[in-house]
């Protein structure tokens, strides 16, 4: 005790948290103050740390959202960290005003705290509606438009966070509740299956989109594989796909597996791009989602080794389509290809020249799993 009246710093901490005289009828609702201090603290960590990951601009503002979700370290934690203290930080800010006025705050001796308080108040909210209501202050319309426009409140964080823990539960949730953001990976993924066997279902009652995998059975590390890393990444059930029969040509038996995820109204632009009039064609927003991730899953579903070269049966695709396919190819890898029939009408099939199979091995490589490298070879 001798240290604490004794040292210049602290006695003065002394004076404040020990030996400072309190009122009598003192109770928890003077706490108000302090856990406001605490919420700024939040803020501005926070706020600086999600600063170093945010472009302020109408053009990468959603991206840079989804990359501090997606690819940021606890990123998803830190933004909805800062986003609900905000709202904690009003929300204590009305209680201690309240407790104020019903304890006579107001009142000499202490007329000019309360003068200093509502001037704190004033300036507080004048703050918050230039920042979060002004259109050319980007930073805080684009940033803040994101979790408001999908009412991300406390509630619903809870919720999130629940159904992460118990995966089974998701299914219960409605697609209207989820809404991603989806990092690159995800809809690289989506993008290279839609490329080759899966199909978008837009599903009326949820008023959402699901995306549904399937292969033969021959095939099944590979969607073994696809269900894996969507189902790590919460997109579906966890439960391991079985494999079903169905009778094919000819009473042919053919064994299949398949699974879909869960249904996201996030994913109701991807239905809307690769679906028109309930045809499944190529959108021209392809290029931006073909990436060496995406070409793999493409090849992994749908590709074959043929002769040097190789190719991608693209039967379902018109060949106006395919030729379009072809300058991506071209334009993101420098891969050289062309359209060939598949010997059946209004069938197309795009074969790889033999000049660009190293390339493609290349690119790919590091994305295609043991089971499905012969198809390289």
């Amino acid at each position: 005790m001798r240290l604490l009246k004794s040292h210049p710093i602290l006695r003065l901490v002394n004076s404040y948290l020990v030996d400072s005289p309190q009122p009598m009828n003192l109770s928890y609702l003077w706490n108000f103050g302090s856990l406001l201090v605490v919420c700024l603290i939040i803020q501005i960590v926070t706020g600086v740390t999600l600063a170093m990951h945010y472009n302020p601009s109408v053009a990468e503002a959603f991206n840079s959202v989804e990359h501090i979700m997606r690819d940021v370290n606890n990123g998803w934690l830190i933004r909805y960290l800062h986003s609900n203290t905000a709202s904690a930080f009003f929300f204590l800010v009305y209680l201690h005003i309240g407790r104020g006025m019903y304890y006579g705050s107001y009142r000499a001796p202490r007329t000019l705290v309360w003068t200093i308080g509502t001037v704190i108040f004033i300036l507080m909210m004048a703050t918050a509606f230039l920042g979060y209501v002004l259109p050319y202050g980007q930073m805080s319309l684009w940033g803040e438009e994101m979790p408001h426009m999908y009412n991300l409140d406390l509630s619903y964080i809870v919720l999130i966070l629940i159904i992460n823990r118990i995966p089974n539960k998701l299914s219960r949730l409605k697609g209207i509740y989820r809404i991603g953001p989806h990092n690159k990976d995800i809809l690289s993924i989506i993008h290279g299956s839609l490329l080759g066997d899966a199909h978008a279902e837009k599903i009326k009652l949820s008023v959402g989109t699901r995306i549904s995998f399937f292969q033969e059975d021959s095939h099944v590390e590979y969607l073994l594989y696809l269900h894996k890393l969507l189902s790590g990444a919460g997109y579906c059930n966890d439960k391991t796909p079985a494999i079903s029969t169905r009778l094919g040509v000819k009473g042919k038996v053919r064994k299949i597996i398949r699974f879909s995820t869960w249904t996201y109204t996030s994913f109701n632009w991807i239905h809307d791009e690769w679906y028109v009039n309930g045809i499944k064609c190529i959108p021209k927003s392809i290029d931006q989602y073909l990436t060496p991730l995406a070409l793999a899953i493409w090849i992994m579903d749908d590709g074959a080794k043929v002769g040097k070269g190789f190719k991608f049966s693209t039967n379902s695709f018109t060949y106006d389509e395919c030729i379009y396919l072809i300058h991506v190819l071209y334009k993101n890898f420098n891969l050289k290809a062309s359209v060939q029939s598949a010997g059946t009408k209004d069938k197309y099939i795009i074969y790889i020249w033999k000049e660009s199979i190293n390339d493609l091995c290349k690119i790919v490589s590091p994305f295609i799993i043991p089971e499905m490298k012969y198809k390289l070879t």
